[in-house]
């Protein structure tokens, strides 16, 4: 009855170990912060495009609320930023992205560890950046 019972707790604690996912740093605004590459750029009538990783085309934005630009690994623009969460859904929490380098607000998206960057309403691009940092 002992070795029963042994191998029942075995089991239930293999089965309850989980696999982490990565964490998505967010402050008690709800800004992401860290490194994000771009993936793919779709929207309008094109074929969506698809950046491999490693591609230098990137975000980073930083706790103090600045962020750089990256354009194949070199800094296209820098400024500060702001997030408005708007809701959830399907677990994807969403709002606006505002840049200030240029002035720029669009709609963004996030959810684990992919950010989607604009809309395709009436066309228009959307761009989607994994962490990479």
């Amino acid at each position: 009855m002992k070795k029963v019972l042994l191998f029942v707790a075995i089991v239930a604690c293999l089965v309850s170990c989980k696999k982490d996912r990565k964490k998505v740093i967010i402050d008690d605004r709800g800004v992401v912060f860290g490194t994000w590459e771009l993936r793919a750029v779709q929207g309008g009538w094109g074929q969506p495009q698809i950046f491999t990783k490693g591609n230098g085309n990137k975000f980073t934005f930083k706790p103090d609320s600045t962020y750089i630009k990256y354009a194949d690994n070199a800094i296209e623009k820098q400024g500060n930023f702001s997030i408005r969460f708007i809701g959830e859904e399907k677990g994807a929490r969403y709002g606006t992205l505002t840049l200030t380098d240029p002035a720029y607000t669009d709609a963004f998206s996030f959810k684990l560890d992919t950010i989607v960057v604009g809309t395709s309403a009436a066309d228009g691009p959307t761009y989607q950046y994994v962490r990479v940092k």
